[in-house]
Formats: C-alpha cells, sequence, structure tokens
C-alpha cells in the first residue's frame, strides 16, 4: 500500500548516476520537509541508512560549548517507543551491522548499516531518535563521561590540537572560534559554576535547531523503490518541523585583528608543516563552476613547473596540498598546506614568497578555459568511474550533501563542472588570496623558547604575532619565477571508455558473472607473462604487477634498508612526470620487498 499522496509533496525519479552504476534511486520531499534518497538493490551484504541534521558546533551556545556533540550522544540513549538504552545498539550489533555518528560545523550526522532483512525494524527505532528522544535525565551524567573520553582520545593528535587553536585563536565574536567537541569543563563544571542546568540547555537546544525541514536521510536497501518509499514516509512523516531556516553564518571567521599574523605551534610528535590559510566566499550556490576546484588543482599541481617542483628543488619541502576546507553555510577556507624539510622550516618566509609568486603567475596569465575544461573531465571520469563506499559510508556522505545540490544532482553535484566563470576565479585570486589576507600556521619542534602561550582546551603551546611588514611588502611586489608555469596540457587524461574484448579470450558465454582465471602467454629465460580478461568488473581499467626479484633485497638489515631506501628514491624522482598520469585515473605502487621490489 502506497503512503498517501499528501504526506510527499515532491518524487524525483531522475537523479543523475553514473553509467557503471546499477544501483536505483529516487528522491522524495516529505511534506514535513524531509528530505530522502532510496537506493534499492537486490544484491546486497549489507542495508544502511543515515540521517544528517544540518546544525552542529557552530550551533552550540556560548556558555556551553559541545552541546551539539553531547546531544549527538544523547539520542542513542532511548525514546518513547523504544526506552531501552541499549534496543538499537542491540539490534544493530546483534544483526550483524554498525552504527555510529559525527558532529561538523554544521552538520550532525547519524548512520548505521545491518542485515538487510533487518532494515524495516532498524529504521523504525533510527527514526525514534529524531521523533520523540528521551534525553533521559539518568543518561546524562554517563554520556558526558562518553564524550570527555572522545576528547581525551584526541588530546594528543596534532591534527585535533592545530584545528583547534586554529578556531581558538580566530574572532572571538564568530562561532568558528568556539570549542566544538565538549568535555567535562565544558559541559558539567562551568555550567555548574554559573548555575546553568545542562540537561535543559540540552532539551532548549535540541527544540531549537532539530527539525526535519533541516534534515536529509538516505537509505539503501534490497526492497523495491515502491516498498522503501511505503516503509519510509510511514514512519519518518512523525518527524515534526519547527519550520526552521538553514542558518547561515558570518562570512569572515578570522576578522581583520587576525589577518596577517602566525602562530609558531609546538606539535606533539616530529611534525614539519606551513599552512596558508585565506577566508573566502561560500561558493555552494554556483557549485557547477567550482573555482576553488580549479585554484586548488593549478596551486596543489605536482608536475614540472609546478610550485611543489621548486621547493622539492630547492630543498624546502616534501609535499604540498591545496584546496578548500572546514567550510560551513556562508563562509570557507582555501588553504596551500606543506609539508617542510629541516631547512624549509628555518626559510618559511620564502616559502611563502613563492606561493605568491606562483599566485602572481596564475593572475598573469588569467584562467584559461581548456584547464577548465580538463578538469571538468578529469571530474567527470572520477565520477563516472568511482569504486563504491561502504554501504554506511555511502548513505553518510550523501545524506550530509543532500541539501548542498538539488536532488536531480545529489550523487553527481560535488564533481559537476559545467561552466566557465573567470569572473570568480579572478576575483578569488585577487580579492581573496592576497598577503594582507592570510594567516600562517608554522608547526615545528624547535619553537619551544618562542611558543609561550598555551591554548585553553588541548594545551598546545603556541606563540601568535603579526607578519613582519616586509614580508607582507615582498609578497606584495614579487617578481615572476621562470620556473613556475602553468602545467602543459595533460595528455593522460582519457577519452575513450569502450570495452575491447578478444573474442579468443573471452567468448560470449565467457562473459558472465565469474571471473577468469590467468593463463600464461609467454615465458623466456628472463620473465614469465600472465594475462587475465576482465569478463566480471567490465571496467576500462588494466591492472599490471610486476615483482622484480633480488635475492639480496632482504639478505640482511643493511640490505633491506637500502632496498626500501632505494624504492621511495625512485617514488620521489617519478613525482613531477607520474602526476599527471595520476590525475588521468592511473596509479603505481612501488614496494621493497624480501625478494626485491614490487
Amino acid at each position: 500500500i502506497m503512503p498517501p499522496v499528501s504526506d510527499i509533496v515532491r518524487t524525483v525519479d531522475n537523479i543523475k548516476k553514473s553509467n557503471s552504476d546499477t544501483w536505483e534511486y529516487r528522491g522524495l520531499e516529505l511534506a514535513n520537509g524531509l528530505l530522502v534518497v532510496l537506493i534499492s538493490h537486490k544484491n546486497l551484504d549489507k542495508a544502511a541508512a543515515a540521517l544528517d541534521v544540518f546544525v552542529g558546533s557552530l550551533a552550540d551556545p556560548n556558555n556551553v560549548p559541545g552541546i551539539a556533540h553531547f546531544c549527538e550522544h544523547m539520542l542513542f540513549m532511548g525514546s518513547k517507543k523504544y526506552p531501552g538504552e541499549n534496543e538499537y545498539s542491540k539490534l544493530i550489533e546483534g544483526n550483524g551491522g554498525y552504527s555510529n555518528a559525527y558532529t561538523s560545523a554544521d552538520h550532525t550526522n547519524y548512520f548505521f548499516d545491518v542485515n538487510p532483512n533487518m532494515l524495516p525494524e532498524a529504521l523504525d527505532i533510527f527514526a525514534q531518535f529524531f521523533i520523540s528522544p528521551l534525553f533521559s535525565s539518568e543518561s546524562t551524567d554517563r554520556e558526558m563521561c562518553a564524550v570527555h573520553s572522545e576528547y581525551e582520545g584526541n588530546l594528543f593528535k596534532d591534527t585535533w590540537r592545530i584545528s583547534q587553536l586554529e578556531k581558538s585563536t580566530s574572532d572571538p565574536n564568530h562561532p568558528y572560534s568556539k570549542f566544538s567537541i565538549g568535555n567535562m569543563l565544558s559541559l558539567k563544571t562551568v555550567p555548574k559554576q554559573l548555575g546553568i542546568d545542562v540537561r535543559n540547555t540540552l532539551l532548549d537546544f535540541h527544540r531549537a535547531e532539530y527539525s526535519s525541514n533541516r534534515m536529509s536521510l538516505a537509505i539503501l536497501g534490497n526492497q523495491s523503490l515502491d516498498e522503501l518509499q511505503d516503509l519510509v514516509v510511514k514512519i519518518y512523516k512523525d518527524i515534526p518541523n519547527q519550520n526552521l531556516s538553514l542558518t547561515k553564518y558570518p562570512n569572515d571567521p578570522y576578522g581583520e585583528s587576525k589577518r596577517k599574523t602566525i602562530c609558531y605551534v609546538i606539535p606533539v610528535k616530529e611534525y614539519r608543516h606551513i599552512t596558508v590559510t585565506w577566508v573566502v566566499p561560500d561558493y555552494k550556490e554556483v557549485y557547477y563552476a567550482n573555482p576553488e576546484s580549479y585554484l586548488s588543482h593549478l596551486i596543489g599541481h605536482e608536475g614540472e613547473g609546478s610550485l611543489l617542483s621548486l621547493l622539492k628543488k630547492r630543498g624546502l619541502a616534501s609535499e604540498l596540498v591545496s584546496g578548500e576546507k572546514n567550510n560551513a553555510n556562508g563562509y570557507s577556507f582555501f588553504t596551500v598546506d606543506i609539508e617542510l624539510t629541516i631547512d624549509g622550516l628555518e626559510r618559511w618566509q620564502e616559502i611563502v614568497v613563492y606561493i605568491y609568486q606562483y599566485i602572481a603567475m596564475l593572475k598573469k596569465e588569467g584562467p584559461k578555459e581548456w584547464i577548465f575544461q580538463e578538469c571538468k573531465n578529469l571530474n567527470e571520469m572520477h565520477f563516472q568511474f568511482r569504486e563504491k563506499e561502504r554501504p554506511e559510508e555511502f548513505v553518510s556522505n550523501l545524506a550530509n550533501r543532500m541539501r548542498d545540490y538539488p536532488l536531480t544532482e545529489c550523487l553527481s553535484g560535488e564533481y559537476e563542472m559545467r561552466e566557465f566563470r573567470p569572473d570568480l576565479i579572478n576575483d578569488l585570486l585577487n580579492t581573496y588570496l592576497l598577503p594582507s589576507k592570510m594567516r600562517i600556521f608554522l608547526v615545528g619542534k624547535n619553537f619551544s623558547s618562542v611558543a609561550t602561550e598555551k591554548e585553553k582546551w588541548f594545551g598546545t603551546s603556541y606563540k601568535e604575532e603579526y607578519l613582519p611588514e616586509d614580508l607582507i611588502k615582498r609578497c606584495e611586489n614579487c617578481q615572476l619565477d621562470d620556473e613556475l608555469l602553468v602545467p602543459p596540457p595533460n595528455d593522460f587524461i582519457p577519452t575513450d571508455f569502450q570495452l575491447h574484448y578478444e573474442s579468443d579470450d573471452v567468448d560470449q558465454k565467457q562473459k558472465r558473472s565469474t571471473p577468469l582465471l590467468p593463463k600464461k602467454i609467454k615465458e623466456n629465460e628472463y620473465y614469465r607473462l600472465w594475462f587475465t580478461p576482465d569478463n566480471f568488473y567490465k571496467l576500462p581499467k588494466a591492472f599490471l604487477y610486476f615483482e622484480l626479484r633480488n635475492p639480496l633485497g632482504g639478505f640482511d638489515p643493511v640490505h633491506a634498508n637500502m632496498n626500501t631506501i632505494y624504492s621511495e628514491l625512485i617514488e620521489d624522482s617519478l613525482t613531477e612526470f607520474v602526476y599527471p598520469a595520476e590525475l588521468g585515473g592511473l596509479k603505481y605502487d612501488l614496494s621493497a620487498t624480501t625478494c626485491g621490489i614490487q
């Protein structure tokens, strides 16, 4: 029995998917504003579901940071229909499943997988999280301890420490500056001192921020789309709709006083990095132009003439990553993150100048449509032939991005690049990626005499100060370096994905559901060559495996280490040549073994 039409206000059956995707999709918008994507496939090892709420730690009240994360934990602790704290976990784990959740800046995401025959029961108990959660006082202290335990588990992880330091040193009036994970100090000790009832704060937060029209649901099952639709609408139409808008946050998390600053940071592990960050606009409304992706492709390039190539030749860096990060509704960041050599840490100012020399070269060259077309072709290739994620990961990621794109493009939206907008690219280069608007984080063990301040929540040692004015001027007036170039056209981007079968290798009967065994097709005194035609996956990919045998590879510790170093030197020396091929979907791995090199 199909649900009443009045429960569904919109149905989308033309969701764009890759040509190799055999799953069926349907999008729905329910009367309560909930967005739903149903995914059906008969042969599944696991069914999965995820519900994403468009609210996260940025919405925490100032006096109780961490409440959004705490709310995420408390929703697992029973509902009016299923009051037992462990009913959900017993059902999931007792049926071969897994469940988890996470809280980010402006999203809270709940997901699970389970044996396909238990999906209806799992969906019902899962829905009650959002229909009638208990938030029982008995669970409050226990879950505070769970949040605190999570906090303690991340205390000595440099990624968490540096991320929180960046927030804590941002504009204190912007929600980005808050402590997001929460601990006993923020959720219990300080609120108690201020006379705040945390459970009441939790209830107020849930009432004020959780609403069906901020939620997105993705479900993968082996039932038909009609059966999944019936199942979902019957239960999830009851999630209350508070008619809340999607919060758009102020567009500048750093503020004027934090521009042109540097933070010297002492890491826990041996770790040398420089990160240059700029606040940039949130381009989600023009996702189909993707200007950040265009610049990320160029600044993060590793081929000949690239910024990384120059830094490696100068002995200053070993790796470089560039692109958008930590974006939320209303703002985003663009970063250049570089792993430094010992010399590079000392000469960090030169590296910053090189970054701006590359940006100056891009300004001089101007946006190029052929580069945009290459990025578009690469994105289209990755979309068409991307490998399937694990079921719970797939639905979690899908639910997270469903409100960023039209439902028809919920699968393809992050890959879309269909409109070349040089104005947006120029705007990024000329208005935002400026020396006067950057923040730098310089991370290394040798700043102990400088880094005399302590970050409040993770205890990270740091020192923040303004950048030297002469460095800003050098960056603003830098000369072009002849070694920094726009990458040449990439000859490795494929355009023909047609499969070719040799009739001698694969007859029509063999083009079926079982892979063929390899056959030896050539042998001489130097090598043996085996070949297997692909009759199973039917993807336009070839896999080559070589084993170069050398009895000295693992002869003793000296030879084993020399073999490893030799392999790593080869990989490093091939970076410039291999990078364009890797962009085109070709990948290789070189590893030392006891038998030689694979």
